[in-house]
Formats: C-alpha cells, sequence, structure tokens
C-alpha cells in the first residue's frame, strides 16, 4: 500500500538499481526468477542484495504490507474458493489502512493467470468488494472497482509478489525468508498495541497470532 505521493518515487528508486546492477529494462524482479532469466543468471548474492534494497527503497516511501496466509494443511479448500476468501480478507485490509490513514484509493492486481475468460471471471468476482464488501467492512474507501496490469510493468506489483514469498517463507521457517524479517517488520501493517496481527493473516485462525511480532 503506497501513498499517493510515493508512487512515483518507487518507481525512480527502481529504475535506479536496475542501472546500479545492470539489470535490463524489461526484466522482472521476481522471487523465483524465471530460468534463464537475467535476474536468475545474475546469481544468489545479486538476487539477495535486490531483495534487500527493494524491501529498503519501500520503507523509506512508506509503504504499509498486509498479507494473507492459507494454511494448506489445516485447511483442505478448494483452491478457487481459498483465492476468494484470501482476497477478502485482503481487501478489509486495505479498507482498514486507507480508513487509519484517512485517504482513499485503488487497488490494482497482478493480471491473473488463464486466459481471457479466467480474468473475466476474476474481475467479475472481485466487483462484489468494492460494491458490497464483506461482513467486516463496507467499500467506503476504494473508490473504484479492482483492476489488473500485468505485474513486468508494474515494479509496485514486483513489490508485492517480493512481500508476499517471503513473508510466506518465512512464516514457513525457510531462510530465504527468515534473513528479511526484519526488513520486512517494519513495512507491515500493526495494531494499536504495535503488533503485526493486522497486518499478518493465517487462514485459518489459530494460535500463530502475531508470530515475528
Amino acid at each position: 500500500m503506497f501513498p499517493e505521493n510515493q508512487v512515483a518515487a518507487y518507481s525512480r528508486e527502481i529504475d535506479q538499481l536496475r542501472t546500479e546492477i545492470g539489470m535490463p529494462g524489461g526484466e522482472e524482479f521476481k522471487w523465483k526468477p524465471s530460468k534463464g532469466s537475467w535476474l536468475a543468471d545474475a546469481g544468489g548474492d545479486v538476487v539477495k542484495s535486490a531483495r534487500r534494497r527493494m524491501l529498503e527503497i519501500a520503507g523509506q516511501c512508506g509503504v504499509r504490507t498486509a498479507v494473507v496466509i492459507w494454511d494448506r494443511g489445516r485447511a483442505d479448500w478448494d483452491k478457487e474458493f481459498a483465492a476468494n476468501e484470501i482476497l477478502s480478507y485482503l481487501y478489509e485490509r486495505v479498507e482498514r489502512e486507507l480508513q487509519t490513514t484517512d485517504e482513499r484509493g485503488v487497488v490494482i492486481a497482478d493480471v491473473p493467470g488463464g486466459g481471457s475468460k479466467d480474468h473475466a471471471k476474476w474481475l467479475a468476482e472481485a466487483l462484489d468488494l468494492t460494491t458490497v464488501g464483506t461482513a467486516y467492512v463496507k467499500p467506503n474507501r476504494v473508490v473504484m472497482p479492482i483492476v489488473t496490469a500485468p505485474s513486468d510493468h508494474v515494479p509496485h506489483l514486483q513489490l508485492a509478489d517480493l512481500v508476499t514469498a517471503a513473508t510466506t517463507a518465512a512464516v514457513a521457517g525457510l531462510p530465504h525468508g527468515l534473513d528479511l524479517v526484519e526488513l520486512l517488520k517494519p513495512l507491515t501493517r500493526r495494531n494499536a498495541y504495535g503488533r503485526v496481527g493486522v497486518g499478518l493473516a493465517l487462514v485459518p485462525r489459530d494460535p500463530f497470532i502475531d508470530l515475528y511480532s
């Protein structure tokens, strides 16, 4: 979640990062770079350094994050149902952040996998959130339907990929995620008591509330 006056600033800083590491303009920052891509061939040290720098830039730009993690071992949901549940949880956190900061906002998502029919179906299902809301929040702050854009064109979506993957890896206890915890924590939405329970949702709810608080 980017403050309006920092959207362009983040893009400029990421462009500078690309220049510093010699990364081609058309290359996408991804948690798991595609085989044969420039980032994959650059080596682990470059990838790790780029990840850390992206999170540092996000912190400088006042970014706030929220991640929803589905524990498949504890909730054997159909993937489509799980996707809708996760999106609802995430939407609630966006609305609440906008309420906290007394701002209005738009939500941009990466283009979902599949063809045009799948894309249209996803947008139609997401429309309910911005017209009806959920049982806990109403669509008062998100001012238009959720829109999509290809992540290779939007560096802010590439940051979302990094934050989601790194947070999930940290919760799972994996080294690549744990190495970034101290950079992830300052970005995470917190409640009035300073805990990350509002910025890290584990679905279904379980005893691990405020993990890494």
